[in-house]
C-alpha cells in the first residue's frame, strides 16, 4: 500500500520542546527527519540576521524603511508580494553594500554558535536515521552558519535569489517531492516551529510544530525609525493615512492658501513639502507617547498589535534631528518669500536661521500641546485637539502670508477635523461625516459674515486665488452631499394603520 496517507491521517501534532525527546524516540531509523532551519535549529531568523550585520547600520535602515513605504514589490507583482519583498529587499542590500557577504562571514563565525539550539541538536546527534535540514532563507546565509556552528547535517532545501518567490509560492513539501519522491516524503518525520510549513506538516507521516520560547525575533533595518513609519506601521497601520490625509488633505490644502497665491509658486510648494516633513517629523513623537501613556494610564487603550514589536525602535532624539534637518531646506527655499524678512535687509543665511528658528519653534509649541494632549483625560482633549488641528495648516502663516479667503480657509478646514472628534469623545459616530461639506459651509458663513460686518471687501472675493480655492471647496463639499442624496428627500408618512373608533372594540377585544 506504500507510505500515502489517508486523509483523516494526514494532520500534524503541536508539541514542547519538554516534549520533544519523547517524540523524536518514536521516530524509526530508516525514517528521513526533515528540521526547519530558522527559529528551530537556529533560534534566530538567517535573513534579518544577515541584514542587521550590514554597515553602516544607519544608512542601511534608511534605505530599507524607505523600500517598506514605497513598497515597489507591488509594482510588479500581482501575487506573493511577501515573498517579494525579502527578495528585494536582498538585492538592494547586496547592491548597494557590496562589503555585506564578507562582513556576514565574519558575522556568522559568532553569531553560529551563539544562536544554535543546543537542546536541539543534542537529540538530533542522539538520532539514529538520517536528518536534512529545509528552509526558506538563503542559501549564501545559512551555509557560514552551518560552518561556524560545525553541523554535520545536510541543508537538503534552501532559496537562492533565483528561485526564491517561486520556492514560497509552491512551498517546501512540493519542492522535496521533486527531490525526495512522493512516497519517500510521505514517510519522513518534520519538526518545524512555524505553519508557513503546514503543507510539509500534513505531507510527512509525523509532523511536529514545535516553538522555542528562546527564539529571538528580530526585524532588522527599523532602528531607528525614519520619519513616518512610525505612523505608517504602528499608528494607523490599516489606513492609506500617508497618502490620503497628509499629503491628499494638509499638503494639498497648503497648496492652495500658501503656494497658489505666491509670485513663486514651485518654490513655495517645495519650501511646504520639506516643513511638511519636518512638522510631522516632531508631531509623530505625539503619536508614540499617545500610545505609550495609552498603555499605562487607559483602562481600554486603543493601541495597535505593531506597537509590541516595533515601538522600541522609534527614537525620540532622531525624530527631532530628522524635523531640524528638513526644516533646513525648507526655510532656505522661504528665505525670500516668508513674511518674516520681507521688512528686513539680512544676508541670505540671517533670512534662512530665521525662518528656520520660526518653525522650530512652532514645532516645540505643537509638542507642549501634544504631550497636554496626552495627559488630560480624554473629553477634555477635545480643546487641545483644536489647536494640533489648527497648527496643522493654519501653523504655517508664522511663516507665509495668504489671502484673507486662505486664512480663513485654514481655519475652517481645522475646525471641520475637529468637530468629527468632539462628536466621537462624546458618544457620537464620527465614521462617514461629511467633513468636505461641513468645511464648504463654514467657509461661506464665515465670508458672508466678514462681508455684511464690513472685513471683506468684495473685491478680494473677486480675486482669482479666492475663487479657486472656493472651488475646490464648493466641489468637495458637492460630493459629500451628493453622497447622501437619498436623505435630502421629503420624508413620507408612514403607512396609517386604521384605528378603532371611541366605544367599538377590534374583533380581537370582542368578548
Amino acid at each position: 500500500m506504500g507510505h500515502s496517507k489517508t486523509k483523516a491521517q494526514q494532520s500534524f501534532s503541536r508539541t514542547t520542546p519538554g516534549e520533544l525527546a519523547t517524540r523524536l524516540s518514536a521516530c524509526p531509523e530508516e525514517a528521513l527527519l526533515l528540521v526547519d532551519f530558522d527559529d528551530t535549529l537556529w533560534l534566530a531568523n538567517s535573513t534579518e540576521q544577515f541584514i542587521a550585520c550590514v554597515r553602516p547600520a544607519l544608512l542601511v535602515s534608511m534605505v530599507l524603511q524607505l523600500l517598506d513605504l514605497l513598497q515597489p514589490w507591488r509594482w510588479f507583482t500581482r501575487g506573493g508580494h511577501r515573498h517579494s519583498r525579502d527578495l528585494l529587499r536582498i538585492r538592494v542590500v547586496l547592491l548597494l553594500f557590496p562589503w555585506c557577504r564578507s562582513q556576514w562571514q565574519r558575522a556568522a563565525h559568532s553569531l553560529g554558535p551563539d544562536y544554535l539550539n543546543q537542546p536541539l541538536c543534542a537529540l538530533l546527534r542522539s538520532h539514529r536515521g538520517p536528518v536534512h535540514l529545509v528552509s526558506f532563507g538563503f542559501d549564501f546565509i545559512i551555509r557560514p552558519i552551518l560552518d561556524a556552528a560545525k553541523l554535520e547535517w545536510p541543508l537538503l532545501l534552501s532559496s537562492t535569489l533565483d528561485n526564491t518567490v517561486e520556492l514560497r509560492m509552491r512551498g517546501k513539501a512540493a519542492e522535496l517531492r521533486g527531490l525526495l519522491g512522493r512516497e519517500r516524503l510521505a514517510a519522513s518525520w518534520c519538526l518545524t516551529d512555524s505553519l508557513l510549513d503546514r503543507d510539509l506538516l500534513e505531507a510527512c507521516s509525523v509532523g511536529l510544530l514545535c516553538q522555542w520560547p528562546e527564539s529571538r525575533p528580530l526585524r532588522a533595518g527599523l532602528e531607528p525609525m525614519l520619519p513616518l513609519v512610525y505612523t505608517k506601521k504602528v499608528k494607523r497601520p490599516t489606513e492609506s493615512y500617508i497618502s490620503r490625509v497628509i499629503f491628499g488633505h494638509d499638503y494639498l490644502t497648503l497648496l492652495l492658501v500658501f503656494a497658489l497665491g505666491s509670485a513663486q509658486p514651485l518654490s513655495v510648494a517645495a519650501s511646504l513639502f520639506c516643513f511638511l516633513l519636518a512638522y510631522f517629523s516632531a508631531y509623530e513623537i505625539g503619536y508614540f507617547e499617545n500610545d505609550r501613556l495609552g498603555l499605562l494610564y487607559e483602562e481600554k487603550p486603543k493601541v495597535s498589535p505593531e506597537y509590541g514589536s516595533l515601538a522600541e525602535a522609534f527614537r525620540p532624539w532622531f525624530a527631532w534631528s530628522c524635523a531640524a534637518l528638513f526644516a533646513l531646506p525648507g526655510a532656505w527655499l522661504a528665505r525670500d518669500l516668508s513674511w518674516i524678512t520681507s521688512n528686513l535687509a539680512p544676508t541670505p543665511m540671517e533670512s534662512a536661521a530665521a525662518v528656520w528658528m520660526v518653525f522650530m519653534s512652532l514645532l516645540v509649541a505643537v509638542r507642549v500641546v501634544f504631550a497636554w494632549f496626552n495627559r488630560i483625560r480624554e473629553r477634555g482633549r477635545v480643546v487641545p485637539m483644536l489647536l494640533l488641528q489648527l497648527a496643522r495648516t493654519a501653523g504655517y502663516l508664522v511663516i507665509f502670508s495668504t489671502s484673507l479667503v486662505g486664512a480663513l480657509y485654514c481655519f475652517t478646514h481645522s475646525v471641520s477635523k475637529w468637530i468629527p472628534y468632539v462628536t466621537y469623545r462624546f458618544g457620537g459616530e464620527r465614521k462617514g461625516m461629511p467633513l468636505h461639506l461641513m468645511n464648504g459651509l463654514l467657509l461661506i458663513m464665515l465670508l458672508l459674515v466678514c462681508w455684511l460686518a464690513g472685513g471683506v471687501q468684495l473685491a478680494q472675493l473677486l480675486q482669482w486665488h479666492a475663487w479657486v480655492i472656493l472651488g475646490y471647496v464648493l466641489l468637495r463639499a458637492a460630493k459629500d452631499l451628493w453622497g447622501f442624496r437619498s436623505s435630502l428627500v421629503p420624508i413620507r408618512p408612514a403607512k396609517s394603520q386604521k384605528l378603532p373608533l371611541t366605544g367599538e372594540t377590534s374583533q380581537d377585544e370582542s368578548p
